[in-house]
């Protein structure tokens, strides 16, 4: 039987701001709103930072998964 992690998804909006900014909004589920506003020349540093943070994430995942 394969082990399965469910949760919640609160969805992620991207858009570009009226300034030439990329900006991520994301809202949960008591209808709580997060925005952040990203410089573009910032952009490449922060995908390598999310790849980076994305296999360590996955690493943890896994490990919660191979525990149960």
């Amino acid at each position: 039987m394969s082990n399965t992690i469910f949760e919640q998804r609160d969805s992620v909006e991207v858009s570009t701001g009226r300034l030439g900014h990329i900006r991520l909004k994301q809202e949960n589920y008591n209808n709580e709103v997060a925005i952040i506003t990203i410089h573009p020349d910032d952009i490449p540093q922060l995908i390598e930072q999310l790849q980076t943070a994305c296999v360590e994430a996955q690493a943890i995942r896994a490990a919660r998964v191979a525990e149960k």
